[in-house]
């Protein structure tokens, strides 16, 4: 191979002259090919000697930022016990280190700061629920022990739907937190509703006015006697027609205080009693309207004096206007209950002829109004990520599995196993509870077959129930919570 070099050249014979050049190429190259090759040889031993110091030098910086960015990890994942100092050369980093474990450290103290500031403030709601009435117990502090201890059984059960059942601690803890808040819409329920003890209760018993009204009506009668001796009509006569009345008044007052306690159920023939006992009247001779508030001024009609007025009656000023605007309400939250037109209706005889109970259609609706309100106060708190199922477990212990409960008319499929287990924890501390005054603690073997009465139904879930019952949670329960007279035998194969 050769290198050719070809140009014109001038002539002095005005002819077209070239040159032309052959040079071997091995012979032009021959005194730089060593110097290449030693080049190309000294390169290749400097890589081969720079190319690991470089790999060495990349892992001492790389190793310990790719730790760091792991510690950081764990931080971000709140998984703050296995964050540890990690093994570096370089001071730097090692500081950092230092640092990163320090600010965990800090971060999970301050952490745990505000579990416990929040678990406080649970506590207090729940205890604030709980002293509110006496009626309620200490309902509140017991239904999270009793759902702890079902989701934990829950938690070990391999059978049917808990064999992929498993909650951890953090999820356990959000079941706790729920359960300690199940019935916080209670605060806003009003204390003469939920503790009304007789049919006339509101704020008292109006008892008092109606014995007053029959103790007027007497003492007319009796009036009414001495003006007819007066007259001349027969004494003797007269004080046995008086006595007569005065009997048969004394028999209608027991009608109606009997009825006013409303512990047995009123029957049509009672009912008519009491329309037939109110149409009695006496003669008021002052003014109703004075001496009220202004809301009440509003609603009492002003009449002439004097006025005759029904020993019993439902007046106009005995309705309640309902003032919030529940429509939207239930559009937002997706509540079905029926809403009643009155927010209160304290009319005489409507009160006195409840069917059943003493609470009339709206005040039980008032009383069932604190689910929707547990469910309105929390939704609207910004739970954590772990928290955020509160509002979901806490809002579903009042609805059933078929549809019928309130107040969103959920089914088995709407609600997640936890607040399945809610409302078994709900149903049977409230049975089991000795510290209602309104009612006797009931007895293990009687709370256990209303719950399976209740599992037939599709009130509860049949699968909890039966874990319940299987897994001895109901009898732990028992022997540390209910009175040694509560816990009698549980014959459980009855039910599973």
């Amino acid at each position: 191979e050769y290198y050719v070099y070809f140009t014109k050249i001038e002539s002095e014979y005005n002819k077209k002259d070239y040159l032309a050049i052959l040079s071997p190429i091995d012979e032009i190259m021959e005194p730089y090919a060593n110097k290449i090759f030693k080049s190309f040889i000294i390169t290749i031993l400097i890589l081969t000697i720079t190319i690991p110091l470089i790999w060495i030098s990349t892992k001492i910086l790389v190793t310990p930022i790719l730790e760091l960015m792991k510690q950081n990890d764990k931080i971000i994942k709140r998984d703050f016990d296995n964050i540890k100092n990690i093994n570096t050369s370089i001071k730097e980093f090692h500081d950092l280190s230092i640092s990163l474990c320090h600010m965990s450290k800090s971060i999970k103290d301050y952490e745990e700061k505000q579990k416990e500031l929040l678990e406080a403030f649970i506590k207090i709601i729940a205890s604030a629920i709980d002293a509110k009435s006496k009626y309620t117990g200490k309902h509140c502090e017991r239904v999270p022990i009793l759902a702890s201890l079902i989701t934990q059984k829950a938690n070990e059960s391999q059978e049917g739907i808990f064999k992929d059942f498993k909650l951890n601690e953090e999820e356990q803890e959000e079941l706790s937190v729920a359960a300690w808040l199940h019935d916080c819409g209670k605060v806003t329920t009003p204390e003469f509703v939920v503790d009304k003890a007789t049919k006339l209760e509101t704020i008292y018993n109006r008892i008092h006015e109606i014995r007053t009204r029959f103790e007027v009506i007497h003492r007319d009668m009796t009036i009414k006697m001495y003006e007819n001796i007066l007259n001349g009509k027969d004494k003797e006569k007269e004080e046995e027609i008086l006595k007569k009345e005065h009997e048969k008044l004394y028999k209608e007052f027991e009608i109606v205080a009997r009825a006013n306690v409303g512990s047995e159920f009123m029957d049509e023939e009672h009912i008519e009693q009491i329309h037939s006992i109110a149409k009695r009247t006496w003669t008021r001779h002052f003014d109703n309207s004075i001496g009220l508030a202004h809301e009440e001024e509003n609603r009492v009609i002003k009449t002439t004096l004097p006025f005759e007025e029904k020993l019993l009656s439902d007046k106009k000023e005995h309705l309640i206007e309902r003032e919030d605007d529940i429509d939207s309400l239930y559009k937002k939250y997706n509540f079905k209950l029926e809403v009643p037109k009155y927010q209160y209706n304290l009319g005489e005889i409507y009160n006195l002829t409840i069917k059943k109970g003493t609470l009339t259609n709206e005040e039980r609706f008032k009383i069932n109004e604190h689910m929707m309100m547990s469910i309105i106060m929390l939704e609207n708190l910004p739970f954590p990520d772990e928290l955020k199922r509160v509002p979901e477990y806490a809002g579903g212990h009042h609805e059933t599995l078929i549809g019928t409960g309130y107040p969103r008319k959920l089914t088995k499929y709407d609600m997640s196993i936890p607040a399945r287990i809610m409302t078994i924890a709900d149903i049977f501390e409230a049975l089991t509870a000795s510290d209602r005054p309104y009612k006797k603690a009931k007895r293990l073997s009687e709370t256990i077959k209303i719950l399976s009465f209740m599992a037939k139904d599709k009130h509860i879930d049949e699968d909890i129930f039966k874990l319940f019952l299987t897994s001895g949670a109901y009898l732990e329960y028992a022997k540390k919570h209910l009175k040694e007279e509560q816990i009698d035998e549980v014959d459980i194969s009855l039910y599973i």
